[in-house]
């Protein structure tokens, strides 16, 4: 947003760069030197940058939408599109973008016009989608009869609100829309986040905006692009532009510390999926810790054993798994969560995630049955690949797959393990079958470290005896003292409510679950 690009003409003139593979390295160093001059100094747009850091260049009114005054000796203005695959994880950036703001060269936080174009936005980021914006524009719904408003007029609202905008937001597919095909500025900087999980096709829409720098931003390590053929996945259709640059020997910047997580989360991922690279930021363990680490069941990483639970498959859903056990164990683990940190009870705060449509769904039934329509607003609940590109204070993962063949279908898959273990920033609690999920070597891994760490519950029927005020006494954590190892707890604890009726499935995710099992099977 502050480094704005020099013109490309002057006076009528181009500066001309001689480049190709024949240049020397001392010419391409005058070129680099010619193209970037920051990197061997001071960059020379920042030494006629005035004192007070606000020239008009830099929006400080918030997202009222007024047009923004440039001052006439810098009538240009960096122009951001912000994209991804999906719209969970781009309400993700919105979101955070709302909560935090910006900083200017000056170090001055301010909020820049920002508007966020296209379907399903969450509503914790309602209050810049396009649609919000132009139903502000044209009045309350009581006044749109007498205006007379036609299409046109609106038409002619969005253009004005997008030309006014700063950053814009938009999913990789729609930002191919002839919203933003008939702007007449089109975009300097394309920002695409989540770019390894998205097909190459996808990743060139937002390009045609006839944008001067892309940025890709990704995780190859996490969950690929959700591709439904398998003729195209065999052929090499699923292989997002971020990886084939990558295994061509195109430069790929690796950022090694993290600061989500707490450094017991982070632990088994870099070293399972990132040969131990990952680093934590300064103090980032003192930020993550919370009142609840005060329980060994509550802790930063734990897992719970439902070893006599069992899955069970949809008729209407080819492939996809319920376990009604873990359901009410999850459940269990809410309410007592809740009950003693009542700052929990906010879907900013808590995630339920399973790899399954149809756990997904059951969680969200028995959700709306206590909340009605708050539901989404206590907690979110979604499945993985929903998830990818979120965090939450904490996670509670449920695995479903508990069978006596030690089948986990695509459960196995590496990638979505490392996107559901690392969601959370101070607890991640996974529920699931070790006797099942051992049969691979990937989650034997996981489960054994949890069993060294001395976090591993052994959790039997009746599920509710595991959080009885006597048990969770027995789990707390005095400073100093030496964790024994995890036993089985069969004490007295909260009744949850009967579990409720199926509905039909189909929440319309974008997940492979149905289709990697039907594969499977």
């Amino acid at each position: 947003m502050h480094a704005t690009p020099a013109r490309v003409q002057s006076k009528g003139t181009e500066h001309e760069v001689k480049c190709g593979i024949q240049m020397t390295i001392q010419e391409k160093y005058n070129h680099w030197g010619r193209a970037s001059p920051w990197i061997l100094g001071v960059n020379p747009r920042d030494a006629i940058m005035p004192e007070d850091g606000d020239d008009g260049f830099f929006p400080t009114s918030g997202n009222e939408l007024k047009p923004e005054v440039v001052n006439a000796s810098r009538k240009y203005r960096l122009r951001v599109l912000v994209c991804a695959p999906s719209n969970s994880a781009l309400d993700e950036i919105v979101l955070r973008l709302l909560t935090t703001g910006l900083r200017d060269e000056n170090a001055q936080t301010y909020t820049p016009k920002i508007v966020r174009i296209g379907l399903k936005a969450h509503h914790s980021v309602a209050s810049v989608s396009l649609d919000h914006l132009v139903a502000q524009k044209r009045g309350s719904a009581i006044d749109k009869p007498k205006q007379g408003t036609t299409g046109t007029d609106i038409d002619s609202i969005r253009t004005a609100i997008l030309e006014e905008a700063a950053i814009v937001f938009s999913t990789l597919s729609f930002s191919g829309s002839a919203l933003l095909a008939k702007s007449n500025r089109g975009f300097d900087v394309v920002i695409i986040d989540e770019a390894a999980q998205a097909v190459e096709p996808a990743t060139l829409i937002p390009l045609a905006t006839r944008c001067k720098q892309v940025f890709l931003v990704g995780d190859p390590k996490q969950l690929p692009a959700t591709v439904i053929s398998t003729v195209a996945q065999d052929s090499g259709y699923g292989t997002s532009m971020f990886e084939r640059l990558q295994k061509a020997g195109y430069p790929v910047k690796m950022l090694k510390t993290q600061y989500r997580m707490h450094p017991e989360i982070r632990s088994f991922p870099s070293k399972q999926f990132y040969e131990e690279a990952l680093e934590d930021g300064s103090d980032i363990e003192a930020q993550t810790t919370r009142d609840w680490h005060r329980y060994r069941c509550f802790g930063p990483f734990c897992f719970f054993d439902i070893h006599d639970g069992k899955e069970s498959q949809h008729p209407g859903a080819t492939g996809s798994r319920v376990n009604l056990d873990e359901v009410e164990f999850v459940l269990l683990i809410y309410h007592r969560l809740v009950t003693m940190y009542p700052e929990l009870k906010s879907s900013s705060q808590l995630a339920i995630i399973s790899p399954y449509n149809y756990q997904v769904k059951t969680f969200k039934d028995r959700f709306k049955e206590m909340f009605g329509t708050e539901a989404e607003k206590v907690v979110d609940i979604n499945t993985v690949d929903g998830f990818q590109g979120r965090e939450k204070d904490v996670a509670i993962f449920s695995c479903v797959r508990a069978n006596d063949k030690g089948q986990i279908g695509f459960l196995s898959n590496s990638r979505r393990m490392n996107v559901g273990i690392t969601r959370a920033k101070s607890s991640v609690l996974v529920v699931g079958s070790a006797a099942t999920l051992k049969s691979d070597p990937l989650w034997k891994n996981l489960i054994e470290s949890a069993e060294q760490r001395h976090r591993l519950f052994k959790v039997s029927k009746p599920l509710n005896n595991f959080f009885s005020e006597e048990n969770l006494d027995t789990m707390k954590v005095t400073e100093n003292m030496e964790i024994p190892d995890a036993p089985s707890y069969e004490d007295e604890a909260i009744p949850v409510a009967p579990y409720g009726g199926d509905d039909d499935f189909g929440d319309g995710d974008a997940d492979q679950d149905d289709v990697a099992m039907a594969e499977e099977e």
